[in-house]
């Protein structure tokens, strides 16, 4: 007896695709988690010290997390889509955001 295979008979085609807001919201979340790494090696390196310059720069990330955040909240809610861009988005996004929010209140406190 021939037996055939049940994977070749149960072929899908699907119509989800990958949303626009999601994966920019992916890769603004790569940018600031890469800006934010960056700036906190530079300002370790010159044991804080760095200048105000820094302080900008951390202002522009936050404000690059924030939108990169909302774009992946947005992004949930569309259909018919694969999550896996907007969860990653939202996942670097949200922990760049909660970094810098950190920063800011531990050197508010010092």
């Amino acid at each position: 007896m021939h037996r055939r295979r049940k994977s070749k008979q149960n072929i899908h085609f699907s119509t989800r695709s990958h949303p626009r807001i999601g994966i920019l919201s992916l890769i603004m979340g790569s940018i600031a988690l890469i800006i934010l790494i960056t700036l906190c090696l530079i300002s370790g390196s010159d044991s804080g010290m760095s200048g105000p310059w820094i302080g900008i720069a951390g202002f522009w990330t936050l404000v690059l997390a924030i939108v990169g955040f909302v774009f992946a909240i947005r992004s949930y809610r569309m259909e018919d889509i694969y999550m896996i861009t907007p969860m990653l988005g939202s996942i670097f996004n949200g922990t760049t955001l909660v970094a810098v929010l950190l920063l800011y209140v531990v050197g508010t406190v010092n």
